[in-house]
Formats: C-alpha cells, structure tokens, sequence
C-alpha cells in the first residue's frame, strides 16, 4: 500500500466521521428543539383583546374610558367608581328644526346615577335622594330601603388588562328612543304652548353615535338620533310624517364627595328649592325642603371675617356663546357680572364672571352639564329662559344655563316702543339703536341670570312703589321701576309725555333691593354655625326684621288663579286704577302719533300692524290688573312674630273704585277700533264689540271672589255680592232710570250685561259657577289678537309650569303645611265661598221690572231695544 493512498484512505475516513458526527449533533440539536416547542405553553388572548380585537376602535380615557367602534359604545368602569353617584343628563346638540327645542337646550332635568355590580351583570342605577336622616342607627336601613333602581343592565365582558376596571355594552341605552331622555324640548314652540302634540317613531338604522369625550371629572358621548314625527292638534296636522334628526350629548360628572351643606329653605322668600323627606328622632316623617344655591366658600376666611372683599374658593362662570350677534355679547355680559354688585354686599368680589367660549381649551363643550352657558337658538320665539341643575342631594347648582332665542329682541323692542315712545322721541321708531336694544337684551339676562342664583319671581316688588314716585325723577332714577329685577315690571309705562326731559327714568333697575337681601340669604357664609339646622334662627330672624316692609314682601306668581292685586304679572305702582289710567293715556297717545312717527319706514303697516296688536295685549293687562281688585285678597306667608297677617282684604272703596273703572272704559272703548288706521290693514272686527262681552263674562266670575273677600272682611261694611252686581246694574241701566234715549254704545252694554247675567244664572243651576281656581275672572285675549301675536311661537318661562321633579311631586299630598313652597298662592284650594247662586235670578227678576216699567220711554229704537231686552228677560226665567 503506498503512502499516497493511506493519507487518501485516512481522509476519506475522517470525513466520513466529522460527516457523521456533524449530522447526528444536528439531529439531536433537532430533536431538542421539537420536544422543547411541544413542552411551551400556548398564550392565549384575553376576552379584553378578543372585544377590540381587528376593529377601528375610537378610545378616550377620562373619568371612565369609553370605546366607539362599529357604532357600538363600550364603558370600561373602573372598579373604584362602582357605587359612587354621578349625575346624568343630555342636552341637543343640533336639531332638525328648533321649533322641536334650541340647541344648547336640556330636554329634561339631569338625575343622579350609579353603577353597581351583581356576579358577573353591571347595572347603571337610579339613585333615590328622596331621603335625608342624621340618625346614625336608621342610615344602615334607609340604604336598604332606597337602593338605587336598574335603568340598564349588562353583561360584563371583560375585565380590562390590569383587572382594575369592567367593561360593559352600553349601546341600546344610548343608541334608542329612551323616555329618560326626550328629544324634544317640554316647552318646544312648536306645540304652541300645549295646543299641538307630537308623536314620533323612531328609525334605529337612521340612528348612530358621533363624538365621545372624556375628562377627569365627567364622560360624554353624542347620538345622532333620527324619527319620523307628526304635529297636530284635535281638527288637523300640522307636520306629517316629517323626518327628523337630533344629536344628543349625554354627559355624565361625578357628584362632590364632600357635599355641600345645605341651606334650608324659607317660603316667605322667594327662592328655587328641593324637596326631602327628613327622618328626624322627635318627629314623624317630615317634608324638609332646602334652597338651590351655588357652593360659594371665602378662598380666604382670615380676610372675610375681617371684613376685607375676597374671591371665592370657586367663582360662578357663565360662557357666552360665539354664535351671538357681536354687539349682543358686551350687554350680555354686563347682565351676567352686574349680580357682582349683590355679592359684593355679603364680602365676595368677582363671585360670578362671564366668558367668551374658549377656542384653545381641549376640555371645554358647551354640552357638557360641567359648563354653565348662555346660548343662542336663532328661533322666532320670543322669550328666554334660565334654568338650572342641582345636585339632588343637597341643592347645590352645578350647571345653569340661559337660553336667549333670538326673536327675544323683536319682544324687548314692542315692551320699548309701546310703553315708553309716548315719554321719549328716542324709540318712536321701527327699530331701535344698538345702544337701546342692547340695554333691553342687558336687562332680560339678568333676569335670567338671577333665576340662574336661584331667585324665583318676585310679582309684588312693583305693588311696593307709589305710584306718583313713578313720575318723580329722584326716584325713579334711584329704584327704576320696581324693587326686584325679578318682578314683570318691564318699563315705566306711567310716564307721561315730557317726563323723560324732566329726568324720569323709564327701564326697570340694575338690581333692586330685594334681589340684594335674596342674595344675602342665599349665599351668606354662616361659619360659625355647625349645622344646617343651626342656621335657621339667623336666617329666619333676617327675613322677620323685614316683615313690615312693602320693599321685602315676596309675592307669589299666580298661576292657576288670582287672589292677590298686588302679586300680578306687568304691572307698575300701588294704585292700580292710578297707573293703568296712566298707561291707558299712553295707549292712545300711541296709537294718535303713531303713523307720523313710523309710516315712513313702514309702507306695508306690518310694524303698525303689529303694535296695534301688542296695544290690544297691553289694554287688557290694564283692565286686569285693576279687575284683580274687586273680591281681591292681600296675601302673604308668615311665621310668628312677623308683621304681616297671612291675609287681608282689599278695602270696600277699592273695590267700588275699580269695578266704575272697568265699566267706565266699557262705555269708551270705541278710540280702540282706530278706523283710519284699520283701513290699512285686513278686514278685522271691532276690538270694542270683541272685548264687551269677554270683560262682562270676567265681572260675572268676579262674584264668587267678593262673597269670599266680603266673608273674610272683619270690618263693619264689607263689600258684599248683592252690592256688586247692584252697583254694575245700576251703571249701566242709569239711563234707563232716567227716561232717556240710548247710545249704541249703552244699547250694546246692557245686551252684554244682561248675556253674562244670563249666562252666569245658566253656569249656577247647573253648579258651575263657584270656582275660584280658574282664570276665568280675568279678561281673555281675543282669538284673533292672539294669532296675529307672539303666543303662536310663545313658550311660558320654565318657572311659570311648575315644573316639579318625580321627588316633588311625590311630596305634594303631604306638603300642605308648607303650601308657601308650592307655586299657588297661600289659600286653601278647597275653600267655599257663601253661595250666590240666587243672586243672578234676583238680578234678572230687578231688570225684568226696570224694563217693563220704562218699555215706552225714549226714543223709537230705544224703546225696540227695550222690547227684545224683556223677551230674553222673560225667557230666561221661565
């Protein structure tokens, strides 16, 4: 074997070998890594990755964490926020049409809520705030017997990744024609106060959710809700089948962990309040009602004690909308910071500031309950409104907002023109300068913003101001036209002609010094009292020192009746004869001077047309607010000590006084029908012969409330309801007695007198006529006045309806002996006035003999007229 070949062999050999080794080291190194992939564990996904899992998921984290995702929403709770109270509520984002409801506007009173766990479901639940105790041991049993109601309940379908937080599907609570939260507005205008209903239908696959937002403190998603909805009323439709979309903004914000203390409420001042019942150790279970008020604590109380002018820990921030005509936006403003000066009054400085809408905050929505607004709706309603929103366990005001719509200006500019042009040349004009009409927009915010504070109206401010000092210009330059910016009293409609040049002011005040002392008792810092009980000697001795004082008497609004003269909506003075004998002056002075003021920017009469209609309105309210007198009752709330009876009458000559007012008008009504000026515009009636019957329709009413008045008249001569009806008859039948020929006018009167007389005999023996409850005993607003006016698109101020929340209404039936918190008047609803039912058929019996004995007296017509009196005479008492 040769060498050559062994060092081949070798070679070979050797490669073979490093061959073999080398694969079987691969093999192994193979093998191990097999078995080493089947012995690792598998990592599954999460039922949290699973849920989002491939979507376009939109995802903002705040207060909770909200997913948006194939126009579904998911809430991730986190465990800490379970059992903890938030309130909700939604407001309309954008509408269709906002004769629904404006943008800005929240449908219906925000509520609060809480989520709560049970196994695996998470339930959204309603929280009962209907009671309060400070008994330790019953606090354990009232939680039990007020657990939070489900208003929506899910499954929980996941836990998020660090198990800190449940999620949950909340989509068909939002995505859904839910009744918790409507879409249109309680006051929409296009249900024309109540005449009109709509129905809807709700289109889910029209329907979808928009933006979502989330904070620190509250979370908010939109939906883009669509419907079809019909308009109509008893006869016709209106709207039908008409397709209509909203955006809601449902925002949620966790409620203060330390609540304020609350501040119990007073019914002899005049304040928005809340209702509870109070489980009290010495006592059954008791109403207990508390005042909505901001949450207002000195930033510095070393300085307020010692009297020095602070800030507040937080200030009352009200942002004004951008939407606004720009010249609005500087007297809106002044509207809002003009409550400073009633703030400064009680030791706080810049307690309430107005702001522009931020454009570089991420955070702010106009939307959102967090933010208190003042909106705009470019609307044809002509009105606004302030509503707030509390936080029901305690009444503390988180959110109000003012809702200006834009026809307001056009009502503020007829209130301008029709009761001052005949004091100042200034407004004889179809539109005013930015200047006025700035200071009327200035003047109705602060009478929103006061509601906003939480004063209620206040209708006797006015009644405390004499009449005379109406026309004196030291005094009204002092006090305007009233003592509260929250009374009706608009502008100085007793003025006369030359008394602005003398110095009389003619606009209602910057704020009266009633809405000074409301403040005060509002939002006073108490802090050397413990307790909310302990407040009360303090707070009711401030309001008994007052008690003597027309200027801080408080007058109910009177919604559903009249009693009280002095308590009525757009009037002026103490003498109602007085001042509505002043406006009436104006009225014609009007009317006479009107064409020559305004004719030249007026060539198609539509201003004319139009304050000939408001002159109308504004004649009526004269006559009323001085009809309120004959049978009136003077009424106040009162605790003991304090000055004032719970009642009075009005006195027997006011009365008279009165009713030869009403009649007196009656017999001069024809300067109303303005011929010259009618021949300028459609073919109407004659407002006199319209208004005859509807005033002596009012008279008849007016008996039941002289028998009451007459019944609680503890003097020698009350007026009685024979006295009444004698002295109408023996007015307008004068001419009778004395043989002498007939007017029209007076032909006209005793037809009308002779009608209602009739007609209330008819009512009585069918037992109708005693009520007291109706506004019947008020002149009505002709039909044709009231199309041709505001009411088609008006909407009554939120506060006037009464609007009570569920809790309040649970309370009423047990609510009498505060009556003074209800929006009626202090009376018992079930009181009985002596019957007078047999009066009316006494009368018909006196004029069946008046006439009979003079049916030839007078002239040829007079006597026909007599003839066709007695035969209606002689029907009606058969």
């Amino acid at each position: 074997m040769n060498k050559s070949f062994l060092i081949s062999l070798l070679f070979i050999v050797s490669f073979v070998l490093v061959f073999e080794n080398d694969a079987f080291a691969r093999k192994k190194k193979k093998k191990v890594a097999t078995q080493s992939e089947v012995t690792k564990p598998t990592v599954k996904e999460t039922p949290y990755q699973k849920l989002f899992k491939g979507k376009a998921c939109e995802t903002v984290k705040g207060l909770f964490t909200i997913h948006k995702t194939d126009n579904k929403i998911y809430f991730e709770i986190p465990l800490v926020l379970l059992e903890r109270e938030l309130l909700l509520g939604s407001t309309i984002s954008e509408t269709t049409n906002n004769l629904f409801g404006s943008v800005g506007e929240k449908p219906s009173d925000p509520f609060a809520v809480t989520f709560f766990k049970v196994d695996s479901t998470l339930h959204l639940g309603r929280v009962n705030t209907l009671y309060k105790t400070e008994l330790e041991n019953v606090t354990e049993r009232l939680k039990e017997s007020t657990r939070p109601a489900a208003i929506f309940s899910n499954k929980i379908l996941a836990y998020n990744p660090d198990s800190t937080a449940v999620v949950m599907d909340v989509t068909n609570f939002f995505l859904a024609d839910n009744p918790l939260f409507p879409p249109f507005s309680p006051y929409a205008p296009i249900t024309g106060n109540g005449q009109r209903t709509i129905t809807k239908m709700f289109k889910k696959d029209k329907s979808q959710f928009a933006k979502v937002k989330a904070f620190e403190d509250n979370a908010s998603l939109q939906t883009m809700l669509t419907y079809e909805v019909d308009v109509r009323d008893k006869q016709q439709y209106y709207m039908y089948k008409l397709p209509f979309s909203t955006v809601m903004t449902y925002s949620f914000i966790l409620l203060p962990e330390e609540q304020m203390r609350p501040r119990i409420a007073d019914p002899r001042i005049g304040i928005f309040y809340q209702g509870y019942y109070n489980i009290e150790k010495e006592h059954g279970l008791t109403p207990l009602y508390c005042a909505r008020r901001w949450r207002l604590e000195p930033s510095d109380e070393a300085a307020f004690r010692a009297g020095k002018l602070v800030e507040p820990k937080k200030q009352i921030v009200f942002y004004v909308d951008n939407a606004f005509p720009e010249f609005w936006k500087e007297y809106i403003k002044e509207g809002i910071e003009m409550w400073q000066r009633a703030f400064e009054e009680i030791g706080f400085k810049n307690a309430i500031v107005a702001r522009d809408f931020p454009k570089d905050d991420p955070e702010f929505d106009p939307d959102n309950l967090k933010y208190s607004c003042v909106r705009y709706s470019p609307s044809p309603v002509q009105n606004a409104m302030g509503p707030s929103w509390t936080d029901p366990r305690t009444g503390e005001v988180l959110n109000a907002s003012v809702y200006l719509y834009h026809n307001m200006v056009q009502l503020v500019q007829n209130w301008r023109f029709l009761q001052t042009s005949p004091a100042d040349p200034d407004v004889r004009k179809t539109v005013l300068d930015e200047k006025t009409t700035g200071e009327c927009i200035r003047y109705v915010v602060s009478h929103e913003i006061g509601h906003c504070l939480s004063l209620m109206h206040n209708m006797a401010a006015s009644a405390a101001i004499p009449t005379d000092s109406l026309r004196s210009p030291s005094f009204t330059q002092r006090v305007g036209t009233t003592y509260s910016i929250m009374d009706y009293a608009r502008n100085n409609y007793v003025a006369q002609p030359g008394d602005k040049e003398r110095g009389v002011r003619l606009t209602p005040p910057d704020l009266g010094l009633y809405d000074y002392f409301t403040i005060k008792w509002l939002y006073t810092p108490l802090l050397d009292v413990k307790t909310s009980r302990d407040e009360l000697p303090i707070l009711r001795e401030w309001i008994t020192e007052k008690s003597g004082d027309p200027i801080y008497r408080y007058g109910k609004q009177q919604i559903f009746s009249r009693f009280d003269p002095s308590s009525v909506e757009e009037d002026l003075g103490d003498d109602p004869v007085k001042s509505s004998t002043y406006g009436i002056k104006n009225l014609k002075y009007v009317l006479a001077n009107m064409n020559t003021w305004v004719g030249k920017d007026d060539p198609d009469f539509t201003f004319q047309d139009n304050m000939y209609n408001e002159v109308i309105y504004q004649y009526i309210r004269y006559l009323n607010n001085v009809l309120a007198n004959i049978g009136g009752l003077y009424l106040s709330e009162r605790y003991d000590g304090d000055q004032l009876p719970s009642y009075s009458v009005v006195p027997r000559e006011r009365q008279r006084q009165s009713l030869k007012f009403v009649l007196n008008e009656l017999e001069n009504m024809n300067w109303l029908n303005v011929t010259d000026l009618q021949q300028k515009m459609a073919v109407r009636n004659n407002i006199s012969d319209v208004l005859e019957p509807m005033v002596f329709k009012a008279l008849m009413y007016k008996t039941a409330f002289v028998a009451l008045s007459a019944d609680k008249d503890d003097s020698k001569r009350p007026y009685t309801p024979q006295e009444f009806l004698k002295d109408m008859a023996d007015h307008v039948f004068a001419p009778t007695r004395q043989g002498r020929t007939l007017t029209v006018a007076q032909k006209r009167m005793q037809n009308a007198l002779l009608g209602s007389f009739v007609m209330a005999a008819d009512i009585a023996r069918a037992g109708g006529m005693g009520g007291l409850t109706a506004l019947s005993n008020m002149i009505e607003i002709p039909e044709e006045v009231k199309q041709k006016s505001r009411q088609t698109y008006g909407v009554l101020p939120m506060e006037m309806l009464g609007a009570y929340t569920n809790m309040e209404l649970a309370m009423r039936a047990d609510a009498s002996e505060v009556m003074g918190f209800d929006f009626r008047v202090n009376l018992n609803p079930q009181v009985i006035p002596t019957p007078v039912d047999y009066l009316y058929f006494d009368m018909l019996k006196q004029l069946q003999s008046l006439v009979k004995s003079q049916l030839n007296s007078g002239s040829t017509d007079t006597r026909q007229h007599y003839r066709l009196l007695l035969h209606k005479l002689d029907k009606a008492l058969k």
